[in-house]
């Protein structure tokens, strides 16, 4: 008999409320240190000790460096008061999420919709800021969002993208097969016959699907043979792009069975 094989680790992270309330008392302790600081310098230069030209520059810089750290002190709090400790867990099987004292378990089956709307400007591997998130909404309706407070949103999407596409590529097939339609984004619809987007409506048989760097590109062929670009979609706007690019991997090549002798024809 075959033993089950341990759910593999592909992804964690963990926050704490400590560390902002930590990070906001020592903000708070610079901000008091850079406004001592500017008025020692007015004082100073109110006895004569220093030049007034000096502690002119000294007192700007001085509070600058106060609004600063008085800012970041705000954050860290409003930051520690909204927050509650959490503790992510992504396996190949599905994942935990640990929200205080409640725990959430699923299984990747019970995904429903994925969307990758996260951002962020790196060095290398390390994340220099990061806005957005990446959501992941399941059937019982609880929706779930990893943002750059997890960490590298990359680095999630690496891990857990594979996955989700398979589920929600399935998902859609299913859907279709039922003749219901799946909308991915207002303006961009899939049909049992083939895609609706923008105001055109697209059958498999005249249909190219691709991702281009942060972009999803429809076409449709014209006469010519030749393909035009009919709408492009940002993806951090589209939900289940890898499961889309799933679907349509395994459909168009039905609908145009020329196309499969192109060994260099690649969907994504």
């Amino acid at each position: 008999m075959a033993v089950p094989r341990k759910p593999r680790l592909i992804f964690q992270a963990s926050v704490r409320r400590k560390p902002f309330f930590r990070r906001f008392a020592w903000a708070s302790l610079a901000t008091v240190a850079a406004l001592a600081a500017a008025l020692a310098l007015d004082y100073s230069a109110g006895r004569g000790l220093l030049d007034a030209a000096l502690a002119a520059v000294g007192r700007a810089v001085g509070l600058l460096a106060a609004l600063l750290f008085g800012l970041r002190a705000l954050a860290n709090l409003w930051r520690g008061l909204r927050r509650r400790s959490e503790d992510l867990r992504f396996f190949d099987k599905g994942f935990v999420w640990t929200r205080g004292q409640d725990q959430h378990k699923y299984g990747w089956s019970q995904l429903v919709v994925y969307r990758e709307g996260g951002g962020g400007f790196y060095a290398g591997r390390r994340p220099l800021i990061q806005w957005g998130g990446h959501t992941l909404t399941m059937q019982d309706g609880r929706r779930f969002k990893v943002t750059g407070v997890h960490g590298d949103l990359r680095e999630f999407a690496r891990a857990v993208r594979r996955y989700a596409a398979s589920v929600t590529g399935a998902r859609m097939a299913r859907a279709l097969r039922e003749e219901k339609p799946v909308r991915l984004h207002p303006r961009l619809t899939v049909w049992p016959g083939g895609i609706e987007a923008g105001s055109q409506e697209i059958p498999w048989a005249e249909v190219d699907v691709r991702l281009r760097n942060r972009t999803l590109v429809i076409s449709r062929r014209a006469e010519s043979g030749a393909f035009r670009v009919v709408r492009r979609y940002n993806v951090r706007k589209v939900n289940n792009v890898g499961g889309l690019m799933e679907l349509v991997t395994a459909t168009i090549p039905n609908y145009q069975p020329e196309r499969l002798k192109k060994r260099d024809e690649v969907y994504g």
